[in-house]
């Protein structure tokens, strides 16, 4: 049975209080144009819109309710009938998912570093659970990289490596995720919350029939449940909101780059390498790779950068910025931003540091004309050196600063960048 909601007509007053309630405003009010009624307007609901919410139906019903207290029986409200389609429950044995995957992202031939920072997570999450800790890593000419993987912590790699999967595409990366899901049943599966590991890991959940935690800066194992409890910022940052994942298996997440360090490499470790065998042809897959272009901007990207400018609401105008970046230019390092200057249209998104951003751990961090509002701070706090150049002394990022530089940054900025370009000559 599919999700069904409709009005009664003889019992829809007009009132419009539904309309009010609506989160996606798919209720209105309609003249009804016909002779000797007794209401003049009717609600109509369009059920493509509806999200069955039920915040209509609770609402009308309220109203029958202090209605009925006056009058008994009253021959309107209760107007707004709603059927949803029950799900089959849900009954799987979970003692057969055992294992903490870990997938490996690689882009263009070349392994990325957030395997290193999952392993980290998960190797604590194998050893709560007492179970294996497995990376998955699909690519094309990638085998190569699987003992890298094991040196950094790894029991065990799944390789997917096929000609198909030289290019990412989504739909073939997910289907191959997903098969091997159903194969081998791992416990749990962290996934970087990266461009890629972002654009897949929600289709793996979907064709796995799981949930996924998305964007997580924090990890627990519940030593009696044996759940994974895994915590993300929402509404913007102001508040944190741990996930759980009751009745579905494997329990998946992905997690923010730069949250946690990187597993030491331990040269010559042991574990194992498993090939897994591919064949497409049983994929129906309706897209395909066309052409990449790279990116032509030349700046750091700050998720790796050893070193970090930053710009916030202090620099006052856009044109700020072009300070910021001479400044980084000098040092070799990129260029980041507090949210307020990303909203405000002075630099794109991709250089905002903070929780509704990118979490950076660089070796030095030199945040200018930026207060330092919890948000930000959680974004940059794990860098090994933080200078702060502020007007303000009392600002939070002047406290936690390793080094704190009270003044106006249109005069210190250029000042340093002369000393350091004297330094090098």
């Amino acid at each position: 049975m599919a999700n069904e909601i409709f009005v009664i007509k003889e019992r829809c007053t007009g009132c419009g209080s539904c309309v009010k309630v609506c989160p996606v405003n798919c209720i209105s009010m309609a003249d009804r144009n016909e002779p000797n009624v007794r209401w003049k307007k009717l609600a109509v609901i369009d059920a493509n819109k509806c999200v069955f919410c039920n915040a209509c139906v609770l609402d009308c019903d309220k109203l029958f309710d202090k209605t009925k207290a006056k009058v008994p029986n009253p021959e309107f409200f209760h107007a707004i009938v709603m059927k949803k389609e029950e799900s089959a429950a849900v009954n799987i044995d979970q003692t057969q998912y055992k294992g903490v995957w870990c997938y490996a992202e690689q882009r263009h031939g070349k392994i990325v570093p957030t395997i290193y920072e999952l392993l980290t997570v998960g190797g604590q999450m194998a050893k709560d659970l007492n179970e294996e800790l497995c990376a998955v890593l699909i690519g094309h000419n990638v085998t190569q990289y699987a003992q890298d993987i094991i040196d950094h912590g790894a029991d065990k790699v799944y390789v997917l490596d096929h000609p198909s999967f030289e290019h990412f595409v989504d739909e073939a990366y997910a289907q191959a995720m997903t098969d091997l899901i159903k194969q081998e049943k791992p416990n749990k599966l962290l996934m970087p919350a990266s461009i890629i590991g972002r654009s897949f890991s929600s289709r793996v959940a979907i064709m796995a029939n799981t949930g996924i935690t998305a964007d997580a800066t924090e990890f627990a194992i519940d030593p009696k449940t044996r759940m994974m409890h895994a915590t993300r910022p929402s509404f913007g940052g102001n508040l944190m909101a741990t996930i759980l994942c009751e009745r579905h298996r494997p329990e998946m997440a992905t997690v923010r780059p730069m949250s946690f360090p990187r597993t030491p490499k331990v040269a010559g470790r042991q574990g194992k390498v498993i090939n897994v065998a591919v064949d497409p042809s049983k994929w129906n897959i309706r897209t395909k790779f066309v052409e990449y272009k790279p990116e032509t901007n030349e700046q750091v990207d700050i998720t790796g950068a050893e070193k970090v400018v930053a710009g916030g609401r202090g620099l006052g105008k856009p044109e700020g910025f072009k300070l910021i970046e001479d400044l980084a230019s000098t040092l070799g390092a990129a260029v980041a931003a507090s949210r307020p200057t990303v909203d405000a249209g002075w630099i794109p998104y991709r250089h905002q540091v903070g929780l509704t951003g990118r979490t950076v751990r660089p070796k030095l961090y030199i945040a200018c004309g930026i207060s330092g509002q919890i948000q930000h701070l959680a974004g940059m706090s794990s860098a090994e050196t933080i200078v702060a150049i502020n007007k303000d002394p009392d600002a939070p990022l002047m406290k936690l600063a390793t080094l704190s530089v009270e003044g106006d940054l249109y005069e210190l900025i250029p000042l340093i960048i002369k000393e350091i370009q004297k330094a090098k000559n």
